[in-house]
């Protein structure tokens, strides 16, 4: 991070020093977390549902933090002579990161969509190469935006932004505090319902971050998908459609899964592989295309940095423990996600079992029930062979399942995680393949460990490496 006055700190936040500051010294980090405070750091408490971070301000002095921010309605009694008081802290933070991002002129790549925003985000960084900033994990909110752009240094050549929401208003926002050259949306799906309403709700709430491009910028808009096509109908800056189809300006034809990830032809003429399972992944991949290409990267450059590309955690990883497949998908989900990893679930060459681990899909509003049932009719239809529904519409899932005619001892549900570790619904066999999708809330990773480390104990010899069942769905 760039250092950061003390005078600029509240110049931007129009924070009030609680007592007298000798000079205008400078901090060198800004932190929310009281565990991890970098010498001469600004620590910024968040007040959240289960804890306000202002209870740790001692801890992150005595770890070297310079100064605190701290909320105005903060008893006086525990505000230190170092705080900076200010209305509300997040904003503050987010005030500080516009002040901070408009310190450089470079290009600043704000990310948005229903599904793939990480894995976009992680694309890009790698086609744009050294002395990038990118979006830590999935900090795409208030907190981790902020906290992403204040990463910007000197050194700096361009800033990958994820942006999310559950709430309206929240892409607009975000987008103030990035202020984006570019912007990209990977696809409008019917997701965080409970908070927009309606797939209209979810268009208005994507399409913020494009209205907030300068003239000069560029809106990297998928044309696969319908919703995202309605979008472009009305934005006023430059239009850069990625697709399938020649009709879009970047394309790639014949696109395919391989046994290493995915393919396609950009342009009909040149390959590009991506070692990352799910052929959802192509249209993730041409839009990292499509950034790296407005931003000047030469075409051979991005294909080799998408060939070397390592797929984030828990993001379609697949590993091979004891001649079982696990495919983890397990960090979000939502219909159109969970619809993808089943299709790969399927298509993945498997000698035994296909089993799927699906936990809850959250903030579905009154929609809920329907698209779990719809996700075990999905299920049934594709020909998974074993079903472990997780969640409190599991029973729902499996209903549906054996409806469309999966056998009642080939479906499990469990009204949580805790249920499911402590009476698991099946255990691993060599030749399996094993995936496990559902929201970040669901912990599946926990179910994930639990299926690795019986899969680790068998031996892998016991697979029929002849027999191929590479298509199992039902007539």
């Amino acid at each position: 991070m760039e250092p950061i006055r003390y005078s600029d700190i509240l110049r931007a936040t129009g924070g009030e020093p609680a007592g007298p500051v000798d000079g205008d010294p400078v901090i060198e980090a800004v932190t929310t977390d009281s565990r991890d405070v970098p010498a001469r750091s600004l620590f910024v408490p968040i007040r959240g549902p289960n804890f306000d971070g202002h209870a740790f301000m001692e801890q992150a002095f005595l770890r070297g933090a310079s100064f605190t921010l701290v909320a105005d309605d903060t008893d006086a009694s525990r505000v230190p002579g170092n705080a900076i008081i200010v209305r509300d802290t997040i904003r503050a933070l987010g005030d500080l990161a516009r002040w901070h991002r408009s310190r450089f002129d470079v290009p600043v790549i704000g990310i948005t969509g229903s599904c793939g925003k990480t894995t976009v985000k992680e694309m890009t960084h790698s086609v744009l190469g050294e002395d990038v900033v990118a979006s830590h994990a999935s900090y795409n909110n208030a907190i981790g935006v902020p906290l992403t752009l204040l990463r910007m240094d000197r050194s700096t050549r361009a800033c990958v932004v994820e942006i999310g929401t559950n709430a309206p208003g929240e892409i607009a926002y975000l987008s103030g505090v990035a202020r984006p050259t570019l912007g990209i949306l990977t696809n409008v799906e019917e997701v965080h319902l409970e908070g927009l309403g309606t797939i209209h709700g979810v268009m208005r709430e994507k399409a913020a971050l494009l209205e907030a491009l300068p003239e000069r910028g560029a809106a990297i808009v998928n044309a696969d998908n319908y919703y995202c096509r309605e979008i472009m109908q009305d934005l006023r800056t430059h239009v850069v459609s990625f697709g399938t189809w020649e009709d879009a300006d970047v394309y790639g034809v014949e696109p395919r899964a391989t046994d290493r990830g995915i393919e396609f032809l950009l342009y009909g003429r040149m390959p590009i592989e991506v070692p990352v399972l799910g052929e959802h992944n192509v249209q993730n991949a041409l839009a990292a295309v499509a950034a790296g290409l407005w931003l000047g990267r030469e075409p051979y450059d991005i294909r080799d940095a998408l060939a070397r590309f390592s797929p984030p955690a828990m993001r379609m990883s697949r590993e091979l423990v004891g001649g079982v497949v696990l495919i983890n998908d397990a960090y979000n989900a939502n219909p159109r996600s969970m619809d993808a990893a089943i299709r790969e679930l399927v298509r993945h060459d498997c000698r035994g079992r296909r089993v799927a681990v699906l936990g809850e899909m959250k903030e579905l509003g009154d929609q809920t029930e329907r698209y779990h049932r719809t996700l075990g009719r999905k299920v049934a239809n594709e020909g998974v062979d074993r079903l472990w529904a997780i969640g409190p519409n599991a029973a729902g899932v499996v209903e549906e399942a054996v409806r469309l005619g999966m056998r009642a001892e080939h479906v499990r549900a469990h009204e949580s995680i805790h249920d499911a570790l402590d009476d698991p619904a099946f255990e691993p066999e060599p030749g399996d393949a094993w995936l496990f999708k559902g929201s970040r809330s669901m912990t599946l990773e926990r179910l994930a460990e639990h299926v690795r480390e019986h899969a680790s104990e068998l031996d892998p010899r016991a697979v029929d490496w002849s027999v191929s069942r590479t298509d199992r769905r039902r007539p």
